[in-house]
């Protein structure tokens, strides 16, 4: 990955936990969202459905087991805040500077996008992922 500022530059999306794909589609229903691409992340046994509409993009993630299913006692709801940065080694590295290790060791490929996150006990409680656009899909980020 080139070096390149790794300052946020938008908020890239909102990720939301949910129960299964039933309540996924009726949330996309109710909010009037259109499913735009979804994967599977192995790392965190995850199937990720993106979103468009005019609010923005929500990311609904429906667990496949792991810790991801009990998160909020098995309930779901909001988990993160997405920031995209250009370059998220390179975010990794300024973190560190500043007494903070990310997450994963390594950033997590999750189809069109590499991410990381920012452990909440950093932000008291708060899941900042970072995001940056694999460069074969910049014309194509959501």
């Amino acid at each position: 990955m080139p070096s390149k500022s790794s300052a946020p530059v938008r908020l890239h999306h909102v990720g939301i936990i949910v129960p299964d794909g039933e309540q996924a589609r009726f949330l996309l229903d109710l909010l009037g969202l259109t499913e735009s691409r979804r994967y599977y992340v192995p790392e965190y046994e995850a199937e990720c459905l993106f979103t468009s509409g005019p609010a923005g993009v929500i990311e609904f993630i429906i667990p496949r087991g792991g810790k991801l299913a009990k998160f909020n006692k098995g309930m779901g709801g909001l988990h993160h805040l997405a920031l995209e940065v250009a370059d998220l080694e390179q975010t990794a590295a300024e973190m560190r500077v500043k007494g903070y290790e990310l997450l994963e060791r390594e950033p997590v490929d999750a189809g069109p996008i590499w991410i990381n996150f920012l452990p909440p006990a950093v932000t008291r409680g708060i899941i900042v992922e970072f995001v940056q656009t694999k460069a074969d899909n910049l014309e194509n980020s959501a």
